[in-house]
């Protein structure tokens, strides 16, 4: 795959402003949530409408879709798991996971069976963890929330724990430590019994958010490298990691032409070629044609 830069990026749903989190339906409408508590929807032609206003002191994060239609959000500002029905009804859908608190429940994806794994960033809220990025803590968690609501703790101790995935043979969940800069392998066969193994490591900014293609390459998004104040300053990378963990840049928008702080990304579309990039600070998604279709998660199978 040759690296894509800006004039290969296309800007999709202008007016979608500032999402953390990205999820395509089977329809390949696009949903997220502004840091303004808007829950956007963008239609496959672009059009932006709001869903449903999130509760005051909401700050949506990390976003999903169950097999009803309804999306499942990491809210960091009301510390847990919000549940939002096509509608526009919310619900909460957890604020915890066997003894963990979700106190910074950042994203959540879902396996075949309907568990929802969800990793919580640290034991501090949104309000003081950034000391964390400049000063590596192992404060963060994984945890799994069952469907008949029951919940467990699949892994502790980890950096600022961020973005899930599950892999295309469902043998294994990985999860992203943003300011070490690595990506974790949890495979089912040992989770709770077993240290998670480093998939790959090294890379050159913070990873954030994480999606697999068919073929089993995982893209991860790197929006930016941490300044001594722990803020972002942009990169707007994505980094393709192959089975055996190495990766590359195959994409990039250095002066934040078409994207900015580049937080999370999504497959979706007829063919499931349509690469979905959320943006922390543009007021829009970006989208990019990719050459293998992605991996169809839970909800667009």
């Amino acid at each position: 795959m040759t690296q894509i830069g800006p004039d290969h990026i296309a800007i999709f749903g202008p007016g979608a402003a500032k999402c953390e989190g990205v999820v395509v339906d089977k329809d390949g409408n696009v949903y997220g949530g502004g840091r303004d508590r808007n829950l956007y929807k963008v239609t496959p032609d672009g059009k932006v409408s709001v869903l449903t206003v999130l509760p005051e002191g909401s700050v949506p994060n990390g976003i999903a879709m169950d097999r009803n239609g309804d999306l499942v959000i990491c809210d960091l500002g009301l510390h847990g798991i919000v549940r939002v029905t096509q509608s526009g009804k919310v619900s909460l859908f957890a604020d915890h996971a066997g003894d963990v608190k979700l106190t910074m429940p950042n994203f959540c994806t879902y396996d075949s069976d309907g568990n929802l794994f969800v990793s919580n960033t640290s034991r501090r809220t949104i309000a003081d963890f950034r000391v964390e990025m400049n000063v590596p803590e192992p404060n963060g968690a994984l945890v799994r929330l069952r469907p008949n609501g029951d919940g467990d703790v699949v892994a502790r101790g980890l950096y600022v724990a961020n973005g899930t995935a599950i892999s295309p043979e469902e043998d294994a969940v990985f999860v992203l430590q943003t300011n070490v800069s690595n990506c974790l392998r949890i495979p089912f066969s040992t989770m709770g019994t077993a240290k998670p193994e480093v998939y790959a490591s090294g890379f050159h900014a913070v990873p954030d958010g994480m999606a697999f293609d068919e073929a089993g390459t995982l893209f991860v998004t790197l929006p930016g490298r941490i300044a001594k104040d722990g803020r972002l300053s942009p990169v707007n990378d994505i980094i393709a990691v192959d089975r055996s963990g190495n990766w590359r840049t195959v994409i990039s928008d250095p002066t934040c032409a078409k994207t900015d702080h580049t937080t999370n990304c999504a497959f979706g579309g007829p063919d499931m070629r349509d690469f979905y990039i959320a943006n922390l600070h543009a007021p829009h998604f970006s989208r990019v044609r990719m050459p293998v279709p992605g991996h169809k998660l839970y909800h667009q199978r």
